[in-house]
């Protein structure tokens, strides 16, 4: 007789399952059993404001998720506005997250529903930081989520049909859905062994020679390089890695995205961009790089406010416009602004050569002039304990990545 299979399931680990436990009882009494199936513990909290289920074991129920919120219950169930409850249940469920991940008592965390549901489970998942298993089974999982999810690492997962009630097709999915968590939360991490360090990186079409060649020079230091695209999402995402404790310092060659935000073009990266390195007290290399341009779509997207701006056609649908005086001026005191509440090192470098590849001398967006606001704008207003540095070249050449290379690793030396 031959010996049994080894059955691989997690120990001592523990999942948050969260969903409307009062009109998806029997999906969730499902899903419990599951994950107790895989030998874990399952914290389970009710976001579903008409009752409860008495098929497994409630952690936190409903009105404790309210009074997170701010709010009782009956309240919620008074108003009779499905929106303003959605929403405080969400708050509420992320602030219980909150105070769970404080306790060191999440390995994973799983969700399901349809609408609902669903923006109730993204809100609370947003609450933990990168690298804890995020996963939520949706009706809405193939529809353009971006908005909800930001810049977290949260798996959707398509639940075929509605979540309404067990079917042979959503036994097979949630139990599925169970697997991918208890295995994200049980995966073996391999280390960076005897890396010098992390150090994250923004990059653009207009800097991708000096950021490749940063990249190389920090790697044969022995350092860990990521590199971030500055079309928005990528620079949300290496500020939200940054207050999560990803990186040891920052290279910050192209900080675009803040003249995006500022004029209203689609790589805007939020208000928050350029303040993860300050709060978190990380040395930093900032470099205004590609803050030559605004980035829209297609030249029919361009807002009838700019239409008479200087525009140049990247791709079919990219169009650039270049920023004037004005902006510059702007963007240099933002620049400082968030940077002077750093208590760590900041160089900043400034490339007189021209903002990016299209900025240097023959180029379409070359003007010094412009430049030099941006230039004058930063050295006015940044605080003496900044190193503010003139490099004679263009951004996107070798020799100006040797230079912001050169004085990041003087500044961890330091």
């Amino acid at each position: 007789m031959g010996a049994e299979p080894k059955t691989h399931i997690l120990r001592n680990r523990q999942i948050v399952m969260i969903g409307c436990f009062d009109t998806k009882g029997e999906d969730f009494g499902y899903l419990y059993t599951s994950l107790i199936q895989m030998g874990v513990e399952v914290v389970s909290i009710n976001t579903g404001i008409l009752g409860t289920t008495e098929l497994f074991p409630i952690t936190y129920e409903a009105d404790t998720v309210a009074k997170a919120a701010g709010t009782e219950i009956t309240i919620l169930r008074e108003n009779k506005d499905r929106g303003i409850a959605i929403k405080k249940m969400g708050e509420g469920t992320a602030k219980i997250i909150t105070e769970l991940l404080s306790d060191n008592r999440i390995d994973g965390i799983i969700g399901m529903g349809g609408g609902g549901g669903t923006f109730i489970a993204l809100e609370a998942m947003k609450a933990l930081p990168f690298g804890i298993p995020k996963l939520c089974l949706s009706t809405l999982a193939t529809k353009d989520l971006s908005g909800h999810i930001g810049s977290k690492d949260i798996t959707l997962m398509p639940s075929i049909v509605d979540v309404a009630g067990l079917n042979r097709i959503s036994r097979v999915l949630i139990s599925q859905a169970a697997g991918a968590i208890c295995g994200m939360a049980n995966a073996k991490i391999s280390e960076v062994k005897d890396s010098a360090g992390s150090i994250a990186i923004s990059v653009f079409g207009n800097t991708t020679l000096c950021v490749d060649k940063c990249s190389e020079l920090l790697k044969s230091k022995g350092y860990e390089v990521m590199a971030f695209h500055s079309v928005g999402v990528g620079g949300m995402t290496m500020e939200a890695l940054t207050l999560d404790g990803c990186f040891d310092a920052i290279l910050d060659i192209t900080t675009t995205e803040l003249a995006d935000e500022l004029c209203g073009g689609i790589c805007s990266a939020g208000p928050n961009r350029l303040t993860g390195g300050s709060l978190k007290g990380l040395p930093q290399v900032v470099v205004p790089g590609c803050l030559d341009m605004v980035n829209f779509g297609g030249l029919d997207t361009v807002p009838a406010k700019y239409k008479d701006r200087q525009l140049y056609s990247w791709a079919p649908d990219v169009t650039l416009m270049r920023t004037n005086k004005e902006e510059n001026k702007i963007l240099g005191e933002l620049i400082a602004e968030k940077i002077n509440v750093s208590n760590a090192p900041v160089t900043v470098l400034l490339p007189l050569g021209g903002l990016s590849k299209i900025g240097g001398k023959d180029e379409v967006f070359h003007n010094p002039e412009i430049d030099q606001v941006l230039f004058d704008a930063i050295k006015n207003n940044v605080n003496s304990s900044i190193r503010v540095v003139e490099v004679p070249e263009n951004i996107n050449t070798v020799a100006f990545a040797k230079k912001a290379t050169e004085s990041l690793l003087d500044i961890l030396k330091d």
